[in-house]
């Protein structure tokens, strides 16, 4: 997974963190809390590997826990105590790249085993992302306060830095996308931020890789105007992002935007800061879009000392029979939204279903059958005020067993947004 930074240290003091993580975040529609745990050390920088187990940086030790947070092993130890910036894994979940800020020393720890290697020193170091198995980009405001943030190439190996451009503003997160482009929060370095002062950049991959300088004329501005940026990660299945929009004193927002910077969705907003935005994949069909399948791309953040899980939430399709009145009922549709209704024979259903793209919806859809080869109603069947919506049609005894239903769902505007759960007559 991706860099997970927390909130700076030097902020630390004016915040109020519980262990309890009680605070009600407010979940979009399409998307559902799953799980919530405390972070297995108050205060500490982590990143998550693929199998869930996490490694942890308190300021001391650099530990392994499971997924639940029970410790495992430890991976390393400083001789004090310094103040954690990140923990970045590289791209096989070897190797960690953690960076301090009271010393700001970089360290690379091998998950097998062998303690720490010192790496090189950045001022101020806040974030770092993997571009390969031994090159990383760093976040950090090198030369202090006040004078923009450094973006440098560093080899964790032999510890060789190249700086890559001098950024505006305060240090912010970075990210990668699947073929390599990097992504980079600017933040405004005024203490508060400015409404609207932040936005999410990128520079293609092939200008990254060709080991030249870059420069803010090379970027692209993908998110341009956001309240804050303190984490981001980029979904590798359809390039989708999230930014952690954290607001010190008023509403923080995790928020869902296209790979073309279009806002999909305000997924989590708190009056708590939130930090540590990770996608990860459950090995299932879907991507970090609203009313996908939960076992696809999910989210994870911390929030008031607790790790938190935002799944999608895939509108369920059910059927039932009252004489010859057949109804197919969807649950889980955008609130005074609707549903269009396919169907097709369950002889051409693949009971494994596949993801398409269907023109111009900005989603994938999962079906047994290429939806374009089903039939349709021409018109939408609307949904309630609890996102509930039904068809019915008769049936005199010849369809029962033969068809299989599913729906496309729309929010009041009208939008498609995703697809529903399969349902057999």
């Amino acid at each position: 997974m991706r860099t997970s930074s927390l909130i700076p240290w030097t902020l630390l003091g004016v915040l109020a963190i519980s262990p309890t993580g009680l605070a009600q975040d407010i979940i979009a529609p399409g998307f559902a809390p799953t799980a919530q745990q405390p972070v297995p050390v108050q205060g500490a920088a982590y990143a998550t590997l693929g199998t869930g187990e996490r490694v942890v940086f308190d300021g001391l030790t650099v530990d392994l826990y499971d997924a639940s947070g029970v410790f495992l092993a430890n991976l390393g130890s400083l001789p004090g105590f310094v103040f954690p910036s990140f923990v970045a894994l590289n791209p096989s979940e070897t190797a960690a790249l953690i960076g301090e800020s009271s010393n700001n020393d970089l360290f690379r720890v091998e998950l097998g085993g062998g303690g720490l290697a010192f790496v090189t020193n950045l001022v101020f170091n806040y974030d770092a992302v993997f571009l390969d198995e031994v090159t990383a980009v760093v976040s950090a405001a090198t030369c202090g306060f006040g004078c923009g943030n450094d973006l440098v190439r560093v080899n964790v190996r032999t510890g060789a830095t190249q700086n890559l451009i001098l950024v505006p503003g305060a240090s912010g997160p970075l990210a990668t996308g699947a073929n390599g482009d990097l992504f980079y929060t600017i933040v405004s370095g005024s203490f508060p931020p400015p409404p609207g002062s932040a936005q999410v950049v990128r520079w293609p991959a092939a200008l990254v890789n060709s080991g030249a300088p870059l420069s803010m004329g090379d970027a692209q501005i993908v998110v341009p105007a956001l309240d804050g940026g303190a984490s981001m990660d980029v979904d590798h299945e359809l390039g989708a992002i999230v930014v952690a929009e954290s607001v010190f004193g008023g509403t923080s927002r995790i928020r869902l935007y296209s790979a073309n910077g279009a806002l999909v969705s305000t997924v989590v907003a708190s009056q708590d800061y939130l930090s540590s935005v990770e996608l990860r994949s459950g090995g299932g069909l879907g991507h970090f879009y609203p009313y996908q399948p939960a076992d696809g791309v999910y989210l994870e953040y911390a929030a008031n000392g607790s790790i938190k899980t935002v799944r999608p939430q895939r509108p369920q399709a059910s059927i039932s029979q009252q004489g010859a009145a057949v109804t197919v009922t969807v649950q889980g549709a955008p609130p005074n939204g609707g549903m269009l209704v396919l169907w097709t024979s369950q002889a051409l259903w693949n009971p494994v279903q596949t993801s398409y793209f269907v023109g111009g919806l900005g989603f994938q859809v999962h079906s047994g059958v290429a939806p374009t080869a089903m039939r349709r109603l021409p018109f939408l069947m609307p949904a309630d005020a609890n996102g509930t919506a039904t068809f019915s049609y008769f049936d005199g005894g010849n369809l029962a067993g033969t068809m299989v239903f599913q729906t496309l769902v729309v929010d009041a505007s009208g939008r498609f947004v995703g697809s529903s759960t399969p349902v057999f007559n």
